[in-house]
């Protein structure tokens, strides 16, 4: 039985050394991939990178020229600029999407590797622990008696204390990659929702650059390239609904009319002490923004999806459990308050990646509307308000945006809120960030002329 054990020691050592060495043999095909990706990855950083610079150069010219007086040909020109600003965005976004699918490759391939690696890792731990069950179940006397000398019992007694020292070698290794694991799953996600937040925003930009386009047109045809017909022109468009509906396009999904969104945004960024065209323009990006398999649909998520499927059930898949059940209280609490079924009211449907669930045309989350629910009801007299009332959920973004800065109305203090909207970071870095601030506070300067 001893010579048993000792077979098993020899085969329980070859499985740990298998596990220890896994790792680096397993990244050999890895690391050669790296180099080529890496050279790809850096390609990809120039050409961002003099796009950027190309970007800075015509962003500090719209400034100059906003600053003019309005004339025809400045405006034309003004257009011009928009557009090229408009194209260069979407080839960034491009750029940056093929950035966001190499991270996630790269990670794929990681977490392969460390999925096998965990794999060895097991098989070794099964055969340690099955060497010490049988150990176990050895009699001390008679396996000392099957020994031809004490030495050879006593060289027993130590591999199977190696045995059991290799267990809790392989049980942390195994617990530091499992903890491994999960990190790169959830970057893995977050590359993956970055992608399909790049794809949103790409075809928004796609979209307002066919409006400029068409706006152009639409000058020219109606001046007829007259001063004097522009001047008009320019006069009665303060307040010219028709363009506002071109440049908050969610509208035609949400049901809310141009006239209700521009009182209501209104009135909630002046209690809020934020700008209308800011609340207006953000609400446009963060709800219009929608686009699944290739095809923009504005506002495809917006209130078709329900609580259990597409908030609830989706954090439990990504095992997030404690955020499923705070999601779910919070809604309960919600409807409860309402008076409403939890099972009919729309939220958002879940998207590729990441989960559903916001409330309302504001998007807000269930969590997060009731950090804000007390503060709403008490501007508008709405006791308890809801989520999916237009007044209310404006309100409340307006409030979001006002915490975060944006009450400040300079350029710098709406960047900063619409940064912290998206990613709860103020100083959120990353190119999504960028790009959802940098859209918004252009859309706003179109609406700002509109208002």
């Amino acid at each position: 039985m001893i010579r048993h054990h000792s077979s098993l020691i020899r085969i329980v050592t070859s499985a740990y050394l298998a596990a220890s060495v896994f790792s680096a043999s397993a990244l050999w095909p890895f690391a050669a991939g790296a180099q080529n990706e890496t050279e790809k990855r850096q390609e990809i950083e120039r050409q961002i990178g003099t796009l950027e610079s190309e970007a800075a150069k015509l962003d500090q010219h719209l400034q100059v020229t906003a600053e003019e007086k309005r004339t025809l040909g400045g405006e034309v020109e003004r257009i011009n600029q928009d557009i090229r600003a408009r194209e260069l965005a979407i080839r960034q976004i491009a750029l940056e999407i093929q950035r966001a699918g190499l991270e996630a490759q790269r990670k794929g391939k990681g977490i392969a590797v460390l999925a096998d690696k965990i794999d060895v890792s097991k098989k070794a731990l099964s055969a340690s622990l099955f060497a010490v069950y049988v150990y176990d179940k050895e009699d001390i006397f008679p396996a000392l008696l099957k020994n031809q000398s004490l030495s050879d019992f006593f060289g027993s007694i130590n591999n199977i204390l190696r045995v059991q020292s290799n267990i809790k070698t392989t049980m942390d290794r195994f617990e530091s990659d499992q903890t491994e694991l999960r990190r790169e799953r959830d970057e893995l996600l977050e590359f993956q929702q970055e992608q399909q937040g790049l794809k949103s925003l790409q075809e928004v930009e796609r979209r307002f650059l066919a409006q400029k386009k068409q706006e152009k047109d639409e000058l020219l045809r109606l001046t007829k390239g007259k001063e004097a017909l522009f001047q008009q022109f320019l006069q009665s468009k303060k307040r010219d609904i028709a363009t506002l509906k071109t440049q908050l396009f969610y509208l035609e999904k949400t049901g809310i009319t141009a006239e209700n969104a521009i009182q209501a945004a209104d009135l909630a960024a002046k209690r809020a002490g934020i700008r209308t065209a800011f609340l207006l323009a953000l609400l446009e990006v963060e709800t219009g923004k929608q686009f699944e398999d290739g095809v923009i649909s504005v506002g495809t998520n917006l209130g078709t999806g329900n609580w259990k499927t597409d908030l609830y059930d989706c954090y439990q898949r990504l095992q997030k459990k404690k955020t499923a059940e705070a999601q779910k209280t919070a809604f309960f609490t919600i409807t409860g308050k309402l008076g409403l079924n939890p099972n009919t009211m729309p939220v958002s449907r879940k998207p590729n990646y990441g989960c559903g669930g916001a409330m309302g045309p504001a998007q807000f989350l269930p969590t997060t509307w009731l950090h804000f629910e007390d503060r709403v009801a008490q501007l508008t007299g709405h006791n308890p308000p809801s989520p999916w009332t237009v007044e209310d959920a404006f309100t409340a973004a307006a409030l979001f945006l006002a915490d975060a800065g944006a009450d400040l109305q300079t350029p710098a203090a709406e960047t900063r809120a619409a940064k912290t909207y998206i990613s709860g970071r103020p100083t959120c870095t990353s190119y999504i960030c960028r790009t959802y601030a940098s859209r918004i506070l252009s859309l706003a300067k179109d609406i700002g002329r509109i208002l």
